[in-house]
């Protein structure tokens, strides 16, 4: 297992500071489907002593999960993505399938500002505080359209995949609740992706398996992990508290997971691929929210999620200073 981390902002400054801190691979949040913007980041990680590994998110999809006119141009800058990261030796793909209408339509959280520990700020969702009643432009959807428009991409994104020899992840649904302003979210259960992996059995077509999602849904996370075993193509690192309805995002070291059990699993059926810290508490030293991302607060996740994975995964070779 190898850790890769988001920097936000992509800086070079950010970047050193991964590579100082003992993380060697970057996985980097791309919004653009021009292929030469995907090139220059993996060029700037190589000069701050890192590699791209993963990127995640890719080309704007809003009209592929709906089911929109034009989803097909999307669909091809989709597959130019895939072909291009083949090319640069990136090789897993993190991507989901929430309704993508507006920038707040796809994780849904009713708070920022909720405490953890010593006060620090975090996200959090209540449905009773949520306006889930209401309507967009967009109507309402059911899951099987949903289901109709996933079919329709992964047929035509699964052999660029397979071509390329990149690893598609699908990532949950953040919260797994549906409907949510009357749209459909398939990607839910454990059931549903069992159901996306039966309709395309392609080694290629797998998840990401962000804890703090299937910790959302009430799975036990160490039978869910065994359950899912090589379709797990990325891992996100993070915890929560609460129920459905009602959570927050805690501290890694402060959730009701048992951290060194769920690594000592991912050993047991042999993950070898990459995992990142997802979103974290705000520091006080920090100056404004970074939504879950801001580096402090992933540097101190990310010194905890090497102590962890150390002795259970060994130690990994260390760079050369330079």
């Amino acid at each position: 297992m190898k850790i890769a981390a988001v920097a936000k902002p992509a800086s070079d400054i950010n970047l050193r500071t991964l590579a100082q801190i003992g993380v060697e691979h970057q996985c980097f949040y791309g919004l653009s489907s021009d292929p030469d913007e995907y090139s220059a980041a993996k060029e700037k990680a190589e000069c701050n002593g890192l590699r791209l590994s993963v990127v995640e998110h890719g080309p704007d999809m809003d009209l592929i999960v709906i089911g929109k006119e034009g989803r097909d141009a999307q669909i091809e800058d989709y597959k130019r993505l895939i072909g291009h990261m083949g090319k640069l030796g990136i090789g897993t793909l993190c991507y989901n399938f929430m309704p993508q209408i507006t920038d707040d339509a796809m994780v849904m959280r009713t708070s920022f500002e909720t405490e953890e520990r010593a006060g620090a700020h975090t996200s959090s969702f209540e449905l009773a505080k949520f306006d889930n009643d209401r309507m967009t432009e967009e109507g309402i959807t059911t899951d099987e359209q949903m289901w109709d428009n996933l079919d329709y991409f992964l047929k035509a994104i699964i052999p660029a995949a397979e071509a390329a020899e990149v690893n598609l992840a699908m990532h949950p649904d953040d919260p797994p609740l549906s409907p949510m302003w009357n749209l459909s979210r398939i990607m839910r259960s454990v059931e549903n992706y069992d159901r996306m992996f039966a309709m395309h059995p392609s080694p290629v077509n797998g998840l990401t398996f962000c804890q703090g999602c299937f910790l959302e849904m009430g799975a036990d996370i160490d039978a869910t992990i065994r359950h899912f075993d090589n379709r797990i193509h990325f891992v996100h690192f993070r915890d929560v508290a609460g129920t459905l309805n009602d959570f927050h995002e805690t501290f890694p070291d402060n959730g009701p997971t048992d951290m060194v059990r769920m690594f000592q699993t991912y050993k047991d059926i042999g993950y070898n691929g990459f995992i990142r810290v997802d979103h974290v508490p705000q520091l006080a030293i920090e100056a404004s929210s970074g939504e879950g991302y801001g580096l402090p607060g992933h540097i101190f996740a990310i010194g905890y999620l090497k102590g962890l994975m150390e002795p259970i995964f060994g130690k990994t070779g260390r760079q050369p200073s330079s």
